[in-house]
């Protein structure tokens, strides 16, 4: 029932995004824009996924802890949830609320309530800071105690995670708006703002730091590479449907699907297509795809995982009972899968795609 309820929520939110032409383009695909959100590390797996946020063993499938404890009205979560070094799990919610809770017991230790809008995107964590993009349009800024330092302003809903890089003191985020926005991470202060990319950018931007360059797929069906310093565009490369994941970087090579099950490799040196495949016959591709060794993995709507070499072939294909929407998630020799409509709402997989365990909640 709640998977019912989050695809007609967003479902909503998609159309009245189109009424207001916050999107360019069209897509042969239909999908939800919000699904569960994972987070890995050390012994635990955080899962976002409808009205908790579960802590989970990822030896053997057990739940630790949820929260909040109680349904809270009004409140779901589906950004994957972010882990600061003091400790703290930093989780958003539709209810347009961010929690920081402790991250080994999941009790709660403050709020931001600023937002007029939901959160759909994981927060950027620093060493200093955080930042929460929300859907009003702003990106915020707090000190790791929860204090607002500064807002961006952005004209659309900013629905994807921001990022940055170590020898820039500066964020990058992306808006439905068409535009890409870098700011001082200090102060907030705009750097530089791209011009209008044709199509809303609900992803990360990979960045490509070795040749200084910024790389966002679109819902206008492109992939566009901007100079880093200045926002100019460098190259820019037609899909056949909507770009929702951030493209995977790895040794000059761009990797990311397509809302109409189309997967690429391109160069990223001149967006050169090295190869294009459609493993699932019009299966929208919407996660970010993973490195493991020597194997790209990514999963499909249509209930399937599949894991490819640099040169394009399918060296593996995971069934699990679920559509597939979040990105996998590599833990201690186990690949993590985030389901939606199956009878779990998390799968462990081996390395040969056979189920380590399950994870569905207990009724409490």
């Amino acid at each position: 029932m709640r998977s019912k309820t989050l695809l007609i929520t967003l479902t909503l939110l998609i159309f009245a995004s189109l009424l207001s032409g916050c999107f360019g383009g069209s897509s042969g695909a239909t999908v939800a824009s919000s699904w569960p959100g994972l987070t890995a590390d050390g012994g635990l797996v955080y899962l976002a996924s409808g009205q908790h946020v579960y802590a989970i063993d990822h030896t053997n499938g057990t739940e630790q802890w949820r929260f909040p404890a109680e349904v809270l009205k009004g409140a779901e979560f589906y950004a994957p949830p972010a882990l600061t070094q003091d400790g703290q799990l930093i989780i958003a919610s539709f209810n347009h609320t961010l929690y920081s809770v402790d991250a080994a017991t999941g009790v709660q230790k403050w709020v931001f309530e600023d937002a007029e809008d939901r959160y759909i995107a994981k927060p950027l964590v620093t060493d200093t800071a955080i930042y929460a993009p929300s859907s009003d349009g702003n990106l915020y800024a707090l000190d790791l105690n929860g204090k607002r330092l500064w807002t961006l302003k952005t004209e659309g809903a900013i629905w994807a995670p921001p990022t940055t890089y170590a020898d820039c003191e500066c964020v990058y985020v992306t808006s439905m708006d068409h535009h890409v926005y870098v700011a001082d991470s200090d102060t907030g202060r705009l750097l530089w703002k791209s011009d209008d990319l044709g199509g809303s950018i609900i992803s990360s931007p990979t960045l490509d730091e070795q040749d200084m360059r910024l790389v966002v797929g679109t819902f206008g069906k492109e992939v566009i590479a901007l100079n880093l310093q200045d926002g100019a565009v460098e190259w820019r490369v037609p899909t056949d449907g909507w770009v929702w994941s951030s493209p995977l970087l790895v040794d000059g090579a761009l990797y990311f699907g397509d809302g109409v099950g189309n997967f690429y490799s391109l160069s990223a040196a001149d967006g050169s297509q090295n190869w294009k495949i459609q493993p699932s016959l019009g299966s929208p591709i919407v996660g970010t795809p993973i490195l493991v060794d020597a194997t790209i993995y990514f999963t499909t709507e249509k209930q399937a995982v599949y894991g490819v070499n640099a040169e394009g072939g399918i060296v593996s294909t995971f069934n699990v009972e679920a559509k597939l929407y979040s990105s996998p998630v590599w833990v201690d020799g186990k690949l993590l899968v985030a389901e939606m409509g199956g009878d779990a709402l998390l799968t462990a997989l081996n390395e040969n795609g056979a189920p380590q365990w399950l994870f569905t909640p207990s009724t409490k």
